[in-house]
């Protein structure tokens, strides 16, 4: 028997970014929901509910998380790229406004950063 690539275990690259494609389709699915009719919404909710819950418990298993930032102090502590760095330029403590894919975070290190859209400041931010 030969060794064959694709049976060998997938690498942090293929992880990640398996990981990232199921929490974005997630996220649309969640949008999806209010176009929906109330007849369908109820399952369809429900069905979503349980793909997250299975997700989470698939990178659980291989010690993944995936972490967003939403509503926190952007800085270079944060493992993100701000797609929008330039509209706010000059603020001291621009905030997360929206996740566009989250960080991916596996066996406590990062391997891929987060992209995020940032808003100028709030009085309203999380510091965590």
């Amino acid at each position: 028997m030969s060794s064959d690539k694709s049976a060998s275990a997938p690498d942090e690259v293929t992880i990640s970014e398996m990981a990232v494609d199921f929490w974005k389709l997630l996220r649309i699915s969640d949008r999806m929901l209010v176009s929906l009719p109330d007849e369908r919404r109820t399952r369809f909710a429900a069905q979503t509910r349980f793909s997250a819950g299975r997700l989470e418990q698939h990178l659980g298993a291989l010690d993944i998380s995936l972490a967003t930032f939403e509503g926190q102090v952007f800085g270079p502590e944060l493992p993100a790229i701000a797609i929008n760095a330039d509209d706010v330029e000059g603020d001291p403590e621009p905030i997360v406004e929206s996740v566009v894919e989250p960080a991916v975070i596996w066996r406590g290190r990062v391997i891929q950063n987060a992209k995020v859209i940032l808003k100028g400041s709030d009085a309203d931010v999380s510091r965590d």
